[in-house]
């Protein structure tokens, strides 16, 4: 099998990220593995993608560390592929994340030029374009999302907050690096004028109640194919613990990707603030109504952030915590993924000119 990540920098891959474990997986595997940088991307008029890609030397790498640095280093081949020649093809960049010139990177039209030929494209990119958007939660059941105003007038967010009389959220519609995300008192009154101007400044912005038990803690659970990834009896799902911000109305920290998480925790929690968790009643009733909708969207690989009986955030870009399941439950769910993605090409190249296996829901 051949498969290809498209990251934001194939040089800059840390050891903990998602793809790096997959990678390392497939490799272990057998499969031909490659990284491309997503500037480093060529679109042709006969719908050819070509790419700039990374790949390690043969060879036994024990661990992840070894692995991203054998992948950064100037030993490394660097190759010019035809995308249209990988089994599966990975899109693992965030353009919501990124500065405004690095948004403006075509990835999702690439990936769907590939998805048009017949490569695997995960997720894929129609998908991606319905759920790049924190909008997206809107299109599932009330009672599994928090309650939420999507807005850029002042007098609508400001009536919204004061008529949920509970404490709120306030934070950009599109998350940038840096974003702010502020948390609104009941019948606060100082600063939310600048709070508004702040989150509004660049677009929409999102105004969402605040949920008690984020102090207990977001959970993270993994989902393959719309289902949560399954070892034993565990799955793979862990907890957040988050410090709460100050009393300044901001979340005070600057994480990974973002100042703030969903619903006013810090990004970027360390290792020792994350520990294992149950998968209960709650969260499976959230899979059984989400799962049609990921399905759908074709979104295999996703990442889903919870507090108490309520979705915050989808990941869907970059979905991450293989590290932390790794490193709490000694599993690699990595190795899980590939042998599902093993399947899943052997399962198109049988029906390749007769079936399509992912129209019918059995790959």
């Amino acid at each position: 099998m051949r498969i290809c990540f498209v990251v934001g920098d194939a040089r800059a891959q840390q050891v903990t990220f998602a793809g790096i474990y997959i990678a390392l997986a497939a490799h272990r595997g057998g499969h031909d593995v490659r990284f491309v940088s997503v500037d480093e991307l060529s679109f042709l008029d006969d719908n050819t993608v070509l790419a700039t890609t990374r790949r390690v030397r043969h060879g036994d790498y024990p661990s992840p560390t070894e692995y991203a640095h054998a992948l950064s280093s100037d030993e490394a081949v660097v190759e010019e592929d035809n995308l249209a020649s990988f089994d599966v093809v990975f899109l693992r960049f965030n353009p919501t994340r990124e500065s405004h010139a690095r948004a403006a990177t075509p990835l999702i039209d690439f990936g769907w030029r590939l998805r048009l030929g017949g490569t695997l494209v995960l997720n894929d990119p129609e998908g991606l374009r319905r759920a790049g958007s924190r909008m997206y939660l809107g299109d599932f059941p009330a009672d599994v999302r928090a309650k939420t105003l999507v807005s850029r007038s002042p007098d609508q967010l400001k009536q919204w907050v004061r008529a949920l009389r509970a404490p709120a959220v306030l934070k950009p519609l599109q998350p940038r690096g840096g974003e702010h995300v502020f948390f609104v008192k009941p019948r606060q009154t100082s600063n939310l004028n600048q709070i508004i101007t702040t989150v509004t400044k660049n677009g929409y912005a999102i105004a969402q109640e605040y949920l008690p038990e984020i102090a207990e803690g977001e959970k993270r659970l993994l989902l393959l194919g719309a289902e949560p990834i399954r070892f034993g009896k565990r799955v793979a799902i862990y907890r957040r613990h988050i410090a709460l911000g100050g009393t300044d109305g901001t979340d005070g920290t600057e994480g990974a990707g973002a100042a703030g998480g969903p619903n006013g925790a810090p990004r970027g929690v360390p290792a020792s603030n994350r520990s294992r968790c149950d998968f209960g009643p709650a969260e499976a009733r959230i899979c059984e109504l989400i799962r049609p909708k990921l399905l759908a969207d074709g979104l295999y690989l996703v990442g889903v952030d919870i507090v108490g009986d309520k979705i915050l955030e989808l990941n869907v870009f970059t979905p991450g915590g293989i590290h932390s399941i790794h490193e709490l439950y000694k599993v690699d769910v990595a190795e899980i993924i590939v042998k599902d993605l093993e399947r899943r090409v052997r399962l198109r190249a049988a029906y390749r000119t007769t079936f399509d296996p992912e129209a019918a829901d059995v790959v």
